[in-house]
């Protein structure tokens, strides 16, 4: 290409550049994709609209933080009228009492502990950041129920406990053995059902036989706005 060709393609180009629009030249297609997405999507499945917006923005607020953010705040505060609070891994019992010690059942690793990276990630250790979907067996109506097992036993009952919740199939039992000791038991899920506030709640039993003895007790856990399950009574 001769040196007259090169400078008539120049010229070209210079004159097109000139006539794009300037939003055009400054990223125009990215901006537009990012609008785009800001505006938000309607999830029918779900009943929810979602889209980009922190809450904090002073822009059009009717996506994320009403579409989401305010059915969220709704939940967790008929979760706290009907529950009184909200249960975390600090009330867990295995967590105070035997995270520091051997977990054959993977509890601790898994993250099977409600909540247990979420609040360790969240925006200022609290509930607003990533949630581990999860369960939690402590706490004042849970601690009876593993009151007369070791740390390792009830590693391995969390996870049927774990198994059972998430698992969504009624009149069935998960059953833990530690090998260590012979102890072992089970946990029947008896029933699902939702609670006058909607949240989904299983009735269920656990047999576990220790030293010989056998062990029943009976509870209802339900689940909590973030997703973990919680032994309410």
């Amino acid at each position: 290409m001769t040196k007259g060709s090169l400078a008539a393609l120049a010229s070209v180009l210079m004159m097109a550049a000139a006539s794009t629009p300037a939003a055009a030249q400054s990223g125009d297609y990215g901006d537009g994709y990012r609008d785009g997405y800001r505006a938000g999507y309607h999830d029918a499945r779900n009943g929810r609209d979602y889209d980009d917006r922190g809450p904090d923005r002073d822009e059009d607020r009717s996506g994320y933080d009403q579409g989401y953010g305010d059915r969220h705040d709704d939940r967790d505060d008929r979760w706290r009228r009907r529950y009184s609070r909200d249960y975390t891994y600090t009330d867990d019992g295995y967590y105070q009492e035997c995270r520091n010690q051997p977990d054959p059942g993977g509890v601790i690793a898994g993250a099977l502990i409600g909540g247990l990276l979420g609040n360790a990630v969240g925006r200022g250790g609290g509930r607003a950041g990533a949630t581990v979907a999860g369960v939690i067996v402590g706490g004042a109506a849970g601690a009876a129920l593993t009151s007369h097992m070791e740390c390792a036993d009830r590693s391995y009952i969390y996870r049927s406990y774990y198994d059972g919740f998430n698992g969504g199939r009624s009149d069935r039992a998960y059953p833990w053995r530690n090998p260590r000791n012979g102890h072992r038991g089970e946990v029947r899920i008896e029933r699902y059902f939702d609670d006058p506030d909607g949240f989904r709640c299983a009735s269920f039993t656990q047999a576990a036989d220790i030293d010989g003895r056998r062990y029943v007790s009976r509870g209802t856990a339900c689940q909590q706005p973030d997703g973990t399950w919680a032994v309410v009574s």
